[in-house]
Protein backbone atom coordinates (compact mmCIF):
# COMPACT_ATOMS: atom_id res chain seq x y z
CA UNK A 1 0.00 0.00 0.00
CA UNK A 2 2.75 2.45 0.97
CA UNK A 3 4.72 1.62 -2.16
CA UNK A 4 1.70 2.35 -4.35
CA UNK A 5 1.11 5.63 -2.51
CA UNK A 6 4.76 6.64 -2.90
CA UNK A 7 4.74 5.75 -6.60
CA UNK A 8 1.55 7.72 -7.21
CA UNK A 9 2.94 10.69 -5.29
CA UNK A 10 6.11 10.62 -7.38
CA UNK A 11 4.10 10.34 -10.58
CA UNK A 12 1.93 13.32 -9.63
CA UNK A 13 4.98 15.32 -8.61
CA UNK A 14 6.69 14.47 -11.88
CA UNK A 15 3.69 15.79 -13.79
CA UNK A 16 3.92 19.09 -11.94
CA UNK A 17 7.55 19.76 -12.84
CA UNK A 18 9.36 16.86 -11.24
CA UNK A 19 10.20 15.74 -7.76
CA UNK A 20 12.80 17.52 -5.73
CA UNK A 21 15.74 15.16 -5.14
CA UNK A 22 16.64 16.86 -1.87
CA UNK A 23 13.20 16.30 -0.37
CA UNK A 24 13.16 12.71 -1.59
CA UNK A 25 16.54 12.10 0.03
CA UNK A 26 15.37 13.77 3.24
CA UNK A 27 12.42 11.37 3.29
CA UNK A 28 14.72 8.36 2.85
CA UNK A 29 17.00 9.58 5.63
CA UNK A 30 14.04 10.32 7.92
CA UNK A 31 12.76 6.78 7.50
CA UNK A 32 16.19 5.37 8.34
CA UNK A 33 16.44 7.64 11.39
CA UNK A 34 13.04 6.37 12.50
CA UNK A 35 14.36 2.80 12.13
CA UNK A 36 12.04 2.10 9.19
CA UNK A 37 14.88 0.55 7.25
CA UNK A 38 12.67 -1.33 4.80
CA UNK A 39 10.77 1.87 4.03
CA UNK A 40 14.03 3.78 3.54
CA UNK A 41 15.38 1.17 1.13
CA UNK A 42 12.09 1.04 -0.76
CA UNK A 43 11.96 4.81 -1.16
CA UNK A 44 15.61 4.97 -2.23
CA UNK A 45 15.03 2.23 -4.80
CA UNK A 46 12.02 4.06 -6.21
CA UNK A 47 13.79 7.41 -6.27
CA UNK A 48 16.76 5.87 -8.11
CA UNK A 49 14.38 5.07 -10.98
CA UNK A 50 13.57 8.75 -11.46
CA UNK A 51 15.46 10.82 -14.02
CA UNK A 52 15.99 13.63 -11.51
CA UNK A 53 18.02 11.19 -9.39
CA UNK A 54 19.49 8.71 -11.86
CA UNK A 55 20.44 11.43 -14.33
CA UNK A 56 23.03 12.91 -12.00
CA UNK A 57 25.80 10.63 -10.71
CA UNK A 58 26.40 12.63 -7.53
CA UNK A 59 22.70 12.64 -6.65
CA UNK A 60 22.35 8.96 -7.46
CA UNK A 61 25.33 8.18 -5.21
CA UNK A 62 23.70 10.03 -2.30
CA UNK A 63 20.63 7.80 -2.67
CA UNK A 64 22.77 4.67 -3.07
CA UNK A 65 24.72 5.65 0.04
CA UNK A 66 21.54 6.22 2.05
CA UNK A 67 20.23 2.87 0.80
CA UNK A 68 23.44 1.08 1.85
CA UNK A 69 23.29 2.66 5.29
CA UNK A 70 19.64 1.66 5.78
CA UNK A 71 20.40 -1.91 4.69
CA UNK A 72 23.35 -2.07 7.09
CA UNK A 73 21.43 -0.61 10.03
CA UNK A 74 18.66 -3.08 9.27
CA UNK A 75 21.09 -5.99 9.59
CA UNK A 76 21.02 -6.99 5.93
CA UNK A 77 24.70 -7.84 5.49
CA UNK A 78 24.25 -10.02 2.41
CA UNK A 79 22.32 -7.27 0.63
CA UNK A 80 24.94 -4.69 1.62
CA UNK A 81 27.68 -6.90 0.17
CA UNK A 82 25.74 -7.47 -3.07
CA UNK A 83 25.07 -3.74 -3.39
CA UNK A 84 28.72 -2.85 -2.81
CA UNK A 85 29.77 -5.30 -5.50
CA UNK A 86 27.20 -3.81 -7.88
CA UNK A 87 28.24 -0.24 -7.12
CA UNK A 88 32.01 -0.81 -7.21
CA UNK A 89 32.18 -0.38 -10.98
CA UNK A 90 30.12 2.77 -11.34
CA UNK A 91 31.19 4.41 -8.09
CA UNK A 92 34.71 3.02 -7.63
CA UNK A 93 35.96 6.24 -6.02
CA UNK A 94 33.17 6.15 -3.43
CA UNK A 95 33.21 2.41 -2.66
CA UNK A 96 36.25 2.61 -0.41
CA UNK A 97 37.86 0.56 2.32
CA UNK A 98 36.51 2.91 5.03
CA UNK A 99 33.01 2.50 3.57
CA UNK A 100 33.28 -1.30 3.83
CA UNK A 101 34.45 -0.96 7.44
CA UNK A 102 31.71 1.49 8.42
CA UNK A 103 28.97 -0.60 6.85
CA UNK A 104 30.36 -3.79 8.40
CA UNK A 105 30.25 -2.15 11.83
CA UNK A 106 26.62 -1.09 11.27
CA UNK A 107 25.70 -4.63 10.19
CA UNK A 108 27.28 -6.08 13.31
CA UNK A 109 25.58 -3.51 15.55
CA UNK A 110 22.28 -4.62 14.00
CA UNK A 111 23.00 -8.21 15.03
CA UNK A 112 23.99 -9.80 11.73
CA UNK A 113 27.24 -11.50 12.76
CA UNK A 114 27.65 -13.64 9.64
CA UNK A 115 26.92 -10.58 7.46
CA UNK A 116 29.61 -8.68 9.37
CA UNK A 117 32.10 -11.48 8.74
CA UNK A 118 31.20 -11.62 5.04
CA UNK A 119 31.67 -7.86 4.69
CA UNK A 120 35.06 -8.05 6.39
CA UNK A 121 36.04 -10.84 3.99
CA UNK A 122 34.86 -8.76 1.02
CA UNK A 123 36.85 -5.84 2.40
CA UNK A 124 39.99 -7.99 2.67
CA UNK A 125 39.57 -8.94 -0.99
CA UNK A 126 38.99 -5.35 -2.12
CA UNK A 127 41.62 -3.81 0.15
CA UNK A 128 44.25 -6.49 0.86
CA UNK A 129 46.69 -3.95 2.30
CA UNK A 130 44.18 -2.44 4.75
CA UNK A 131 45.24 -3.68 8.20
CA UNK A 132 41.90 -2.83 9.82
CA UNK A 133 40.20 -5.78 8.12
CA UNK A 134 42.81 -8.29 9.29
CA UNK A 135 42.65 -6.82 12.78
CA UNK A 136 38.87 -7.16 12.96
CA UNK A 137 39.04 -10.74 11.68
CA UNK A 138 41.64 -11.57 14.35
CA UNK A 139 39.31 -10.11 17.00
CA UNK A 140 36.50 -12.32 15.69
CA UNK A 141 38.61 -15.44 16.09
CA UNK A 142 38.70 -14.99 19.85
CA UNK A 143 35.43 -13.30 20.69
CA UNK A 144 32.90 -14.09 17.99
CA UNK A 145 29.56 -15.72 18.44
CA UNK A 146 29.15 -19.28 17.11
CA UNK A 147 27.62 -18.10 13.81
CA UNK A 148 30.59 -15.80 13.18
CA UNK A 149 33.04 -18.62 14.03
CA UNK A 150 31.28 -20.92 11.56
CA UNK A 151 31.44 -18.21 8.93
CA UNK A 152 35.17 -17.70 9.58
CA UNK A 153 35.69 -21.44 9.12
CA UNK A 154 33.69 -21.46 5.90
CA UNK A 155 35.72 -18.55 4.55
CA UNK A 156 39.01 -20.24 5.42
CA UNK A 157 40.15 -18.02 8.30
CA UNK A 158 40.05 -20.87 10.82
Amino acid sequence: MFSLFFTLTLALTACSGGPDAASLLASVEAKAAAKDFIGAVTEADQALKLQVVSGDAATAWRFESARLSALAMGGKGAEVKESLERLATTYNAQVTCPLYLALADKVRAAGDGPGYTDLLDAGVKKCPDEAAFASKIEELKGSADPAEIERLKALGYL
